[in-house]
């Protein structure tokens, strides 16, 4: 939940004149001068094809003053900035038009409260301009923008330096003569797992960023690679310009990998970048508990009033909550902190309930984070699970590592053909701390008793760690691997346990 820099917990929402503008606006424009009198012209620097994020915030905002001593921006703009890979810029406005400059140096002479000095050690651009946080009307401190190349804006949290770079590169971005892009994908469903039967409306956004204007594309969607369905696009797609591409509906039985790709651009078999070119997304069926009675346990981290969940059956009827129902089904993802209302819980417990399900079929259970990062696994180790009433030991269903919202579809009660063995569970994977400097901690669920085997593979796809294959009982394991001896950089961490396997990205970064 919270993230380790917002020390205080209240709410710091101006007063709600506008409405602030979606994720997925286009951008307002601006000119402004910096600190140190130098000029920034927003749109110039997306022509250049950076990526530019705009904290907004106000020098009496608690919480903007803990997140700026976090460094996570610091982080952000020595990584991706001029000094770093090059791809992003960071602005900082200060966006309240009752404080004077003198705030953003220290309380004196400020006309206003200032925790502190906002400018020593600061390495990106800080504008003092109310003008800016009028146009993208904002209606909390702080306000975090990732801003694309195409000009769109995606609101993100008071992230770490890894998951603002983890959105950030989900920018499109130009490059070449002849290239398309898919982006902003849906399939029209929040589950990942199929519960009977999961109906899809597969659709995404077909974008061009090539120089050359984009007039022909062909999409194909496949299930475990056969053939579904294919889309002939004709039409005049001028950089950055965007046509709305959708499927036709389908539905899902079994598990599987749905698969977008495209196929043709300008009626060439390749483009300059198929880096964006195809699209995918695994679904499994979902679990079946043995009875109607389900246990769920909830693992509170150091922020428990955040906390909210609902269980569903198949139709979406509300049959049990839990949690701070001032929070709710729709409060996730807030940012600005929430005192606890009623049903809150507290930080570090342990919830158990008793989910009493009406009759045989589909269920899902729905849970809610306020802040939106989820409740595991960087302040405190919170999770969900859900067992068989008779073995409150393995758990059937487990998570926590999520964002603002997650959803999970099962069935209970429901006999499983005879003869058919069911397919087991896939492990469960954690990374500890990530970003990790000399160690990552690996926690890890076995569903079963397994031979498993660890690796770290590079972002060339090179094996750089492997652990020879080790015979464990199922539950709950952890590791401690050593990566002092890897460069700073991208990683992925794979789990192979018997014939099913889970990968993690791990981002290597010292400071």
């Amino acid at each position: 939940m919270r993230k380790f820099w917002v020390l205080a917990l209240f709410l710091t929402a101006m007063t709600r004149i506008f409405a602030q503008l979606p994720s997925g606006s286009i951008a307002p424009d601006f000119t402004a001068k910096d600190l140190n009198g130098e000029t920034w012209h927003l749109y110039d620097l997306l022509d250049q094809g950076k990526i530019v994020v705009l904290e907004i915030s106000a020098t009496w905002c608690a919480p903007c003053w803990a997140y700026h001593n976090g460094h996570a921006m610091h982080q952000f703009y020595e990584q991706h900035g001029p000094d770093g890979d090059d791809r992003a810029r960071v602005l900082f406005i200060e966006g309240d038009p009752k404080t004077n400059i003198n705030c953003l140096y220290g309380q004196s002479g400020c006309n206003d409260y200032s925790p502190g000095n906002w400018v020593t050690d600061t390495p990106f651009p800080i504008i003092n301009d109310d003008s800016i946080a009028k146009a993208y009307q904002i209606e909390y401190y702080p306000t975090i923008f990732v801003v694309c190349p195409n000009r769109k804006i995606y609101e993100t949290g008071q992230w770490n330096a890894a998951d603002l770079w983890e959105q950030a590169v989900t920018c499109p971005v130009a490059y070449g003569t002849t290239n398309a892009g898919l982006f902003d994908f849906s399939t029209g469903t929040a589950f990942q797992e199929i519960c009977g039967s999961l109906p899809l409306t597969p659709s995404f956004s077909l974008i061009n960023l090539g120089s050359e204007a984009l007039t022909q594309a062909t999409l194909a969607l496949t299930w475990n690679n056969t053939p579904l369905q294919t889309v002939e696009w004709n039409g005049h797609l001028d950089l950055y310009e965007t046509a709305a591409i959708t499927f036709d509906e389908l539905a899902l039985t079994d598990s599987g990998t749905i698969t977008t790709t495209l196929v043709k651009v300008n009626y060439a078999l390749a483009d300059d970048d198929p880096v964006n070119n195809m699209w995918e997304r695994n679904f499994d069926v979902a679990k079946n508990f043995n009875s109607l009675k389900v246990l769920l346990r909830i693992r509170t981290d150091l922020y428990g009033a955040e906390t909210y969940w609902e269980l569903r059956d198949d139709v979406g009827t509300v049959l049990e909550t839990g949690g701070n129902k001032a929070v709710g089904p729709n409060g996730g993802g807030m940012y600005t902190g929430i005192a606890g209302g009623p049903g809150a819980y507290n930080n570090n417990v342990t919830i158990r309930d008793t989910l009493n399900l009406p009759k045989p079929g589909c269920y899902s259970i729905h849970f809610v984070d306020y802040y939106g990062d989820g409740m595991c696994c960087n302040f405190g180790n919170g999770y969900y699970r859900l067992y068989n009433l008779d073995d409150p030991t393995l758990p059937v269903i487990s998570g926590g590592e999520f964002r603002a919202y997650e959803e999970r579809a099962f069935s209970a009660g429901l006999v499983t053909a005879t003869g058919e063995p069911e397919q087991p569970a896939a492990p469960s994977l954690l990374l500890y701390p990530n970003p990790a400097g000399d160690f990552v901690g690996v926690n890890f669920t076995l569903p079963e008793q397994a031979n498993i085997s660890l690796g770290i593979i590079n972002a060339l796809g090179q094996v750089v760690y492997s652990q020879l294959s080790a015979f464990m009982p199922a539950g709950e394991h952890r590791k401690e691997i050593n990566i002092s001896q890897l460069p700073e950089g991208l990683y992925w961490i794979r789990l192979q346990a018997n014939d099913r396997a889970v990968t993690r990205k791990l981002i290597v970064q010292r400071w």
